[in-house]
């Protein structure tokens, strides 16, 4: 009897989901305090995932050594069998921890939201009949690029798939950032870049401008930035 129960604890182990976060000793940094993490979820023990990692077994983009486990940054979260709970545990963490700055798995990007004037101070090439109240129009976007690659490529650049960046309102016409409307908040997600992007596009057409650009439609998807 004893040897059945042992088997059966022993298995029910096995089956934890377990959230594990490894400090790696060098990667991107974003933050001078703020090490490259790895965050993975797994049925192993944390030690096992480490040891794993320090023998070479882990992702190519690790270039660093893993240093030691972060169990600090991991919420006490109850313990878990359920693969779908695990992997969304996963997901807010390390939305959370980019946000504090932390570049995790290999994703050391931040982003920016943009505001570029559309034919300001020159004739307009074509005619467009709404230019808001103040008679100005704007494009607001959202990027991981330098702001001054992300302009080259509204003004022709273009993509890898060969494709033009911006809506069909603004192709062939004048864009210029405006460095006074362009915010200077960093981001550390995609999400929240979008989700400023979208705050940002509202803003500014409260404010009296015409706004081309995802942000506008987009709002009603997402939720207010925290």
């Amino acid at each position: 009897m004893k040897s059945l129960a042992f088997k059966k604890e022993t298995h029910s182990k096995s089956l934890t989901q377990n959230i594990v976060v490894i400090e790696l000793t060098d990667g991107a940094r974003r933050v001078p305090d703020h090490p490259h993490l790895y965050v993975l979820r797994t049925q192993r023990t944390p030690e096992a995932v480490l040891k794993s990692v320090q023998e070479g077994n882990g992702p190519k983009w690790i270039t660093g050594i893993a240093k030691a486990l972060r169990n600090d940054l991991v919420p006490k979260y109850k313990p878990t069998r359920k693969l779908k709970v695990a992997e969304e545990r996963v997901k807010r963490l390390k939305t959370d921890l980019a946000r504090q700055g932390f570049a995790i798995n290999g994703d050391s990007k931040t982003w920016r939201v943009y505001v570029l004037d559309i034919d300001a101070d020159v004739p307009p090439p074509i005619p467009m009949k709404n230019r808001g109240k103040l008679g100005k129009v704007v494009y607001v976007g959202q990027t991981s690029l330098t702001l001054s690659a992300r302009e080259a490529r509204h003004r022709g650049a273009p993509t890898k798939a060969g494709r033009y960046i911006g809506g069909r309102k603004s192709k062939g016409r004048i864009l210029r950032r405006n460095v006074e409307l362009t915010p200077t908040k960093q981001l550390f997600t995609e999400d929240d870049a979008k989700k400023f992007e979208s705050q940002t596009a509202h803003r500014l057409k409260r404010i009296g401008y015409r706004v081309l650009g995802d942000g506008l439609t987009d709002r009603a998807k997402r939720k207010r930035l925290t």
